[in-house]
């Protein structure tokens, strides 16, 4: 165990330096006769920050300070798998036990998508969006990559065994994981209100993974983080992404998307097919 944590450990801040060192280097490495001002030597650490935030990229902003809250969720949550059953898991644990009396609620297996589903179509259905369709995708794509390399990286690394004792996988919580992406995207894409409710619904996912008795405390902790800093890596590459696949972010073309669930009575399983012209 303690060669996985540390294993695990290196893997954690391997991440949090790759979302880092790279636009750190980038704004220190742009060239500031690409300015149409010619500063002070006085002035140069201000024009630093102002390429930082303006950049080459049109106008995407890394701060380091953005990996702050992220960051204390994984912190926190990798603390916990270090002991699984100290006191606050253990608590948390018999509380919720208490709480569902061996009841079940599976609606989070459907909740966790749609924070990211609504984030892909709110923006198609006439909600004021930060960016257009083919950029939302790109953003989504990126951001669930990195959700689904860091989450099932985790899992096969720490091997924590379950609360209800079903399998080794529970930590981190990939429902929570998926959730908090989805909601952070929201947030950043359509403001503080969308955002709200992405979170509350995001939230709702990480208390039932508790009350299924699915996760311990720190799975859901360490799910929320990998959900935050994904979402945030999915914005931070898409000035690269855009370079990389020639769009235009000033564009006016329309997108068209079409969604369609389908719930199956016999299997009792929703599914949702989503089509977009763009």
């Amino acid at each position: 165990m303690k060669l996985r944590l540390r294993t695990y450990t290196i893997f954690v801040a391997v991440t949090l330096l790759s979302s880092f060192i790279p636009f750190q280097a980038l704004c220190a490495g742009t060239a500031l006769d690409s300015l149409e001002i010619t500063p002070r030597e006085s002035d140069i650490s201000s024009v630093n920050d102002t390429l930082c935030e303006k950049n080459a990229f049109n106008g995407e902003i890394f701060n380091s300070k953005q990996l702050i809250v992220p960051g204390l969720f994984m912190v926190s949550g990798l603390i916990g798998a270090i002991d699984c059953n100290n006191t606050l898991n253990r608590s948390v644990n018999e509380a919720f036990n208490d709480l569902s009396d061996g009841h079940t609620c599976k609606i989070d297996d459907y909740l966790r998508f749609l924070p990211s589903v609504s984030h892909l179509v709110l923006g198609s259905i006439g909600v004021k969006s930060k960016y257009n369709f083919k950029e939302r995708f790109l953003i989504s794509a990126t951001s669930h990559a990195a959700m689904l390399i860091m989450g099932y990286g985790s899992k096969y690394i720490i091997k924590e065994q379950r609360p209800d004792l079903s399998n080794n996988h529970s930590f981190p919580s990939g429902h929570v994981a998926l959730a908090f992406t989805g909601a952070e995207l929201m947030r950043q894409e359509y403001g503080t209100v969308y955002g709200i409710a992405g979170y509350a619904v995001a939230t709702s996912v990480a208390v039932l993974r508790l009350y299924n008795n699915k996760h311990w405390f720190n799975d859901v902790l360490m799910g929320a983080g990998i959900g935050i800093l994904s979402a945030r890596i999915g914005c931070w590459l898409l000035p690269f992404e855009r370079n990389l696949f020639g769009i235009n972010s000033k564009s006016s073309k329309s997108s068209t998307v079409a969604i369609t669930p389908t719930y199956n009575v016999a299997e009792k399983a929703l599914s949702v097919s989503v089509i977009a012209v763009f």
